[in-house]
């Protein structure tokens, strides 16, 4: 499957909604709230999708990007917000109302589209579900890097990516930032993350299983 950062829609599915631009760190929805039905299109910049953890600490998800949607499950049925959702930079979006999002469900290509969308993402929850029900910040690591979209891509036994900063991790693995640094440190010693740069990363397959499989016993 395609990676859920492709663009499936444009400003033209939206004719009709106004626009509106936000700064950094703005909340648009809050998780649990029977706000007003709308959905929002990302017309540049990006948001972060977060959910609260049962000790009522904020985990990251996922980021969404330009050219995605989101907030449409309150249009199509959800009674309360499933995630809350911020700004991660100053972000222009569109603001889509019930009867645009109805008027355009009636085409099949959109419906198809906005399934594919909704696929992509209840798979990113799945696989967040996964590495934060490891018990070691080490093993939410090591998922996350075994997991990664880019493996699908490819039969090398090594990827090329650019990994979140250090603060992002501990956010989608709910612990600290100086944790993660700590935690780092033995992916890099074990080879499983080679630096290749100041954003880009080599993951070594063979190398991270054994590292996961070491700490495992």
């Amino acid at each position: 499957m395609e990676s859920m950062y492709d663009i499936l829609f444009t400003e033209a599915d939206f004719a009709g909604a106004p626009r509106i631009s936000l700064k950094r760190g703005e909340c648009l929805i809050y998780e649990g709230e029977k706000d007003e039905k709308a959905a929002y299109f990302i017309v540049s910049g990006s948001v972060e999708v977060q959910t609260e953890c049962y000790d009522g600490t904020q985990t990251l998800l996922y980021v969404l990007k330009s050219g995605t949607v989101f907030g449409e499950l309150h249009l199509m049925g959800a009674d309360k917000r499933t995630a809350s959702v911020y700004t991660a930079e100053r972000t222009v979006l569109l603001k889509i109302n019930s009867k645009i999002w109805y008027q355009r469900m009636q085409d099949i290509g959109f419906m198809k589209r906005v399934h594919t969308m909704q696929l992509k993402r209840y798979l990113e929850t799945t696989k967040a579900a996964s590495r934060l029900g490891q018990s070691t910040v080490m093993h939410r690591l090591g998922t996350y890097l075994m997991t990664l979209p880019e493996w699908h891509k490819t039969q090398k036994s090594s990827i090329d990516v650019i990994l979140p900063s250090h603060a992002q991790l501990a956010r989608m693995l709910n612990c600290t930032r100086e944790r993660i640094t700590v935690v780092m440190k033995a992916f890099y010693k074990a080879g499983a993350v080679i630096k290749l740069d100041d954003r880009n990363c080599k993951i070594s397959r063979e190398n991270l299983v054994q590292l996961m499989s070491e700490s495992s016993h």
